[in-house]
């Protein structure tokens, strides 16, 4: 195989691929370098990319290879002026499907492929730390349940319910990628906090840099060192006036609560309680305190002091509710 030759099977190969690696794939660095090494690598591309434009999809493209109707193909074309040249490339963007599809296909099944899969759940007041391969560790807080997969592109944790800490060992090629139902926050080595509630989830930083994803609007948002973000039904914000360090100290057995709804002060309080701690989620009390786990039961019993909340107790669990609310 000539020199020239191999360099467009290899430019086709690129381009294949790119079409279905995401923005933030590690492979994309490789991709680039690549082009990068020789001007004769950045032509072959750009014409593979030009015969491109006339085909809807790869899937076309496996078709065409699959029939060998390239030529047809171009007899329909508009392009006629530049006929020659796109037949000559697109021959070799056939040739290296036909040559390397089956290669790639396995590429792709490899890549997806989880090489570590785990899931983790916690009960009521049950607080576990758990080191992964990597080195990274995750911190689940009570009543809290994630599925772990991690890949050789990708390291992917889904939080379904709870809170949970990272504290992730940096790798370039593997970014770390936490997932809720409305954000995805994607790191490469930091420690930062994600809490799931009902009406909204947070992320708390450390130390280091994420990217905070709305997955249900165009929003996104970079967080550093003690910065935190919520979204709730107004959109991904940014809490300045917050210290990340407090959405820590569960950890070590204290709950601080800044400006916090009486959703989220009863949906973290029952983490920690035999029976349920419930409340009117249309309540617009907020309320700040620094609580210690072991004696949530007293700061209940305290609320009415500290609030215009009432505490009603019984067999089925504990309703919280502001007074004017109250029946």
């Amino acid at each position: 195989m000539s020199a020239h030759k191999k360099i467009s099977e290899t430019a086709a190969r690129w381009f294949i691929r790119m079409q279905e690696a995401a923005p933030d794939a590690p492979e994309r660095s490789q991709f680039e370098a690549w082009l990068m090494q020789h001007p004769l690598h950045q032509q072959e591309y750009a014409s593979i990319s030009d015969a491109w434009q006339g085909i809807d999809s790869i899937g076309d493209l496996q078709t065409m290879a699959q029939a060998k109707q390239a030529d047809i193909f171009f007899k329909q074309s508009e392009r006629k002026k530049s006929r020659q040249k796109l037949a000559g490339t697109l021959a070799s963007v056939v040739a290296a499907l036909c040559i390397g599809w089956a290669g790639l296909h396995q590429y792709h099944v490899w890549q997806n492929t989880p090489t570590l899969q785990l899931a983790a759940q916690t009960t009521t007041a049950q607080l576990t730390t758990q080191t992964l391969d990597d080195g990274s560790r995750v911190t689940l807080n009570a009543n809290s349940r994630i599925e772990i997969k991690y890949y050789r592109n990708q390291r992917h944790i889904d939080l379904l319910q709870g809170e949970a800490v990272f504290e992730v060992t940096p790798d370039r090629d593997r970014p770390f990628v936490v997932e809720t139902q409305r954000l995805k926050v994607t790191v490469l080595g930091t420690r930062f906090a994600v809490n799931k509630l009902k009406q909204l989830e947070r992320v708390s930083v450390d130390h280091g840099k994420v990217q905070v994803v709305n997955k249900q609007a165009a929003q996104t948002l970079i967080l550093q060192n003690n910065q935190v973000a919520e979204i709730n039904q107004h959109g991904l914000q940014a809490r300045p006036q917050v210290s990340a360090q407090d959405y820590f100290h569960f950890i070590s057995g204290t709950l601080v609560f800044n400006q916090a709804s009486l959703s989220e002060i009863s949906e973290t309080l029952s983490r920690y309680q035999p029976k349920p701690v419930t409340s009117d989620e249309r309540s617009q009390e907020k309320i700040s305190a620094v609580v210690a786990i072991k004696d949530s039961n007293s700061f209940i019993a305290t609320l009415p002091r500290i609030a215009n909340v009432r505490v009603h107790n019984s067999p089925e669990g504990i309703q919280l509710e502001t007074f004017n609310q109250a029946k």
